[in-house]
C-alpha cells in the first residue's frame, strides 16, 4: 500500500446501505454490494494536504478503502459508484490480511466520465510504496495509474495523455499479436514478406512508445 502523508488521512467510514441509495443501485449491485463488510474514506489527496495550488482538474482524489467479506471484489458495485463520485478514486480491498487495488483513468466535470478500462490488481501481502516527491494532486494521480498500469508515465505528459499512450499501446500489441499469427499460417511468400515489413513497422512503434521519455 502507498505510504499516503499523514495530513490525507481521513478515515471517515460509511455504511454501504447510504451508497446503495445515492446511487439507485439496481437489484445486481446490490447484491454485489453484500461482499462488502465496510467502506472506509481512508484518505484524501489535495492542495490542502500537498501545501500547493489547487488544479481545476484535480481537486481529489479519495483512497477508498473496502473491507471484503469474501476474497472476491465487487467490481460491479464499484464501477456503479464510481460514476457517482466527482472526483479521481483509488480503490483498495482488504480481506485476510491481504490486498487488491482497483483503478480506472476519470475525466472530471459535470459528471465522471471513465476513460479507461479498470486496472485490478491480483490480492497479495502489502508492501509499503513511497511516493514520489511530487507537488501536484495531478502528478500524484498519474503516479498511481502508472503504478497500476505497469507503464512508465513521462514526466511532461497529463493523466490523460498517458493513458492515451496506454492504450495505443494496448493497440499495438494487439496488433503484433495478429500479423505474428498471420505470418505462421501465410504459405505465399510476397504475402508473408508485406507481414514481417508491417510487424518490424509495428516494433518501432512501440519502441518509441515505451520510452520513459519523448
Amino acid at each position: 500500500m502507498f505510504n499516503f502523508s499523514s495530513k490525507t488521512y481521513v478515515g471517515k467510514e460509511y455504511k454501504v446501505s447510504d451508497f446503495l441509495t445515492q446511487i439507485n443501485a439496481t437489484k445486481d449491485v446490490k447484491e454485489d454490494s453484500k461482499k462488502i463488510k465496510s467502506i472506509m474514506f481512508k484518505n484524501v489527496i489535495n492542495a490542502q494536504s500537498l501545501n500547493t495550488i489547487e488544479d481545476k482538474d484535480y481537486k481529489n482524489i479519495y483512497i477508498i478503502l473496502i473491507s471484503l467479506k469474501e476474497r472476491n471484489i465487487p467490481k460491479l458495485f464499484v464501477e456503479e459508484l464510481d460514476k457517482n463520485i466527482l472526483f479521481h478514486t483509488y480503490y483498495i480491498f482488504d480481506f485476510n490480511n491481504e490486498i487488491s487495488t482497483m483503478i480506472a483513468y476519470k475525466e472530471i466535470g459535470s459528471t465522471a466520465k471513465i476513460g479507461s478500462k479498470y486496472y485490478i490488481r491480483d490480492f497479495h501481502k502489502q508492501n509499503a510504496i513511497d511516493i514520489p516527491s511530487v507537488n501536484s494532486v495531478k502528478d500524484i494521480y498519474k503516479f498511481i495509474l502508472g503504478y497500476e498500469v505497469g507503464i512508465v508515465p513521462r514526466a511532461t505528459e497529463s493523466p490523460s495523455e498517458y493513458i492515451t499512450r496506454v492504450k495505443a499501446i494496448n493497440k499495438l500489441n494487439f496488433q503484433m499479436s495478429k500479423t505474428e499469427s498471420a505470418i505462421i499460417y501465410e504459405t505465399q511468400p510476397k504475402k508473408k514478406f508485406e507481414y514481417n515489413e508491417r510487424l518490424r513497422k509495428y516494433k518501432k512503434e512501440l519502441v518509441e512508445l515505451m520510452r520513459a521519455e519523448e
